[in-house]
C-alpha cells in the first residue's frame, strides 16, 4: 500500500469521492460536504497522488474534536485505507484534544451499510457513548454517539 496521508484543501476530489458513496450520503448531504471538506480540517490518502479517502474535523469544545465525514472509494474500503486516513490523521490532535467523536446511524436501525460504518468505528478504538433516537436536525434519525479517547 503505497500511500501517504495528509491535510489537504482539496475540497473537489473528496466532493467527487462523496458523490461515489450514495449507500451513505444523500443530498442534503452532499451538500454538506461540499461545504464542510471547505470550512473544516480535511486530510485525504492518495494512492500514487490520487485521493481514494478523506475525512474531515470540526472542533466542538476545548477537549473534543468531531469527526464530521469520512469516506472511501468503494472499491478500496476493507482493505485498510479507512483504518489508515483515521488513525494518522487523528495524531494531529494529540495533546491538543482528548478525544475524538464521531456521530452516525445508530444501531437501532438496521440499514445494513451504516452497520458496516459502525463494526469499522469499533474496530478502530470507538467505543458508543448514547443512542439519541431523534437527533435535531436527522429527520428523525436515531443517531449513535462514538467516541475515542486518545
Amino acid at each position: 500500500m503505497d500511500t501517504i496521508v495528509k491535510k489537504t484543501n482539496d475540497s473537489e476530489s473528496a466532493y467527487q469521492i462523496a458523490l461515489k458513496l450514495t449507500d451513505y450520503f444523500d443530498n442534503n448531504g452532499l451538500k454538506s460536504i461540499k461545504e464542510q471538506t471547505k470550512s473544516h480540517m480535511l486530510y485525504g490518502i492518495y494512492l500514487n497522488n490520487q485521493m481514494v479517502g478523506f475525512v474531515t474535523y470540526h472542533p466542538i469544545s476545548a477537549t473534543t474534536i468531531e469527526m464530521t465525514w469520512l469516506g472511501v472509494l468503494p472499491e478500496y474500503q476493507g482493505k485498510g485505507y479507512g483504518e489508515k486516513l483515521v488513525s494518522e490523521s487523528l495524531k494531529d490532535f494529540v495533546g491538543t484534544y482528548q478525544k475524538c467523536e464521531v456521530k452516525t446511524l445508530a444501531e437501532t436501525d438496521d440499514y445494513p451499510p451504516y452497520q458496516k460504518t459502525r463494526d469499522f468505528y469499533k474496530s478502530i478504538g470507538f467505543i458508543s457513548r448514547e443512542i439519541i433516537q431523534s437527533y435535531p436536525g436527522w429527520q428523525n434519525n436515531p443517531c449513535q454517539i462514538f467516541e475515542k479517547v486518545f
